[in-house]
């Protein structure tokens, strides 16, 4: 069964005549390529760690890529400076504010 395809029963060679010219429509984007999906992974699940996914994405323009990039390190910056005020003052809450080698290399 080779050169047929699997879904519509047509020889590849035929499939690519009907795509090449427009009678069929290209395959829908995959999941993580649609923009919704993508910015989804940036703000809430990955992080800067999907800018990669950002950069390879074909939904997004070089200026929308560029601002969007911009605000994921903006964002994970600021998400990283409130995790690191919560712990500095929970710290100080449980008296864990200096240690005492730190009060004897301070005086």
């Amino acid at each position: 069964m080779t050169g047929i395809a699997a879904s519509g029963g047509l020889p590849l060679r035929a499939q690519c005549r009907l795509m090449a010219d427009g009678s069929a429509s290209p395959p829908p984007p995959k999941w993580y390529q649609r923009p919704s999906s993508v910015v989804f992974l940036l703000f809430f699940v990955l992080g800067p760690f999907g800018l990669p996914l950002l950069w390879k994405s074909p939904a997004f323009s070089r200026g929308m890529k560029i601002a969007l990039a911009v605000a994921v390190v903006a964002y994970s910056a600021l998400l990283v400076e409130t995790v690191l005020m919560g712990v500095r003052v929970a710290m100080e809450q449980m008296g864990l504010g200096r240690a005492p080698i730190t009060d004897a290399i301070l005086s």
